[in-house]
């Protein structure tokens, strides 16, 4: 949900005129806006898999998989590379298109891998807390 927001705010940046154009398919002869409505929405389907893809391959954690502490690997437990990435996306495709039961199979797995994640060999590990010390508990009150 984080990851859809930070994109929802991206794609309204880029396109802040969407829905105004949007409005024009109950207009008669609103056929020249149909390119940029095409151009809009091959756009921000780039700028959302460009957004996964990039971050699963730097980090293997995208903003919102940092903020839960999580982090995609390759089933080996590498790093996930750019062409992983992409087709871990792509399997998302795949799940959507079965209705969402690709994602529900991550109930039943025993690893906790959906569909994507089975195209891809790839899985997501819970990442252990940072150890807090006792100089690290100290520290934030330090005077100037």
């Amino acid at each position: 949900m984080i990851d859809i927001f930070i994109l929802s705010i991206i794609i309204q940046m880029l396109f802040p005129f969407r829905g105004f154009f949007d409005n024009f398919w109950t207009i008669k002869d609103s056929w020249y806006f149909v390119p940029l409505i095409a151009a809009s929405n091959v756009i921000s389907t780039g700028v959302t898999v460009a957004y996964s893809v990039i971050f699963w391959a730097w980090r293997g954690q995208s903003p919102g998989m940092m903020l839960v502490n999580v982090k995609v690997l390759r089933g080996d437990g590498t790093k996930v590379s750019a062409g992983y990435a992409l087709l871990r996306y792509l399997g998302y495709i795949v799940c959507s298109l079965m209705l969402g039961i690709g994602f529900l199979w991550i109930i039943f797995d025993p690893r906790k891998q959906g569909v994507h994640d089975k195209i891809a060999d790839t899985v997501v590990v819970k990442l252990p807390e940072p150890a807090v010390t006792q100089n690290a508990m100290a520290a934030p009150h330090a005077s100037v």
